[in-house]
């Protein structure tokens, strides 16, 4: 009788979306926000090193990228943003692929994430 089955069922776990836990967490919190995961948003990385020569190597790259870049935390690091491109799972794969490769061609280099703007 369908009067004793108004429990809600569980409901399984969305699948990873890019094999990052932090990353599909911020995509589920996108995908909720006005105009969804195909909307354009400002995405901002951030990168660190050991050097300031690091910092600079990297910002060029990010820069020749298409990326906006400006030095952070005396010169030892980068923070990259770009204001024209959808934050979807394919690009989040892609670019932290990118800003991965980048730290790690520099001497200490570290990526330490990215956020998005909500809308």
């Amino acid at each position: 009788m369908g009067l004793f089955n108004r429990r809600k069922k569980p409901v399984a776990p969305a699948a990873p979306l890019t094999g990052n836990a932090d990353d599909d967490q911020l995509l589920a919190i996108l995908a909720t926000t006005p105009g969804g995961p195909d909307a354009p948003r400002d995405w901002v990385h951030y990168l660190y090193c050991a050097t300031a020569e690091g910092a600079a190597a990297m910002e060029a790259r990010a820069a020749e990228a298409g990326w906006s870049v400006r030095r952070v935390h005396e010169g030892e690091g980068i923070v990259a943003s770009r204001q024209d491109l959808a934050v979807t799972a394919q690009a989040v794969i892609e670019c932290r692929a990118f800003f991965e490769a980048l730290a790690a061609s520099v001497d200490g280099g570290e990526y330490d994430g990215w956020e998005a703007s909500a809308g």
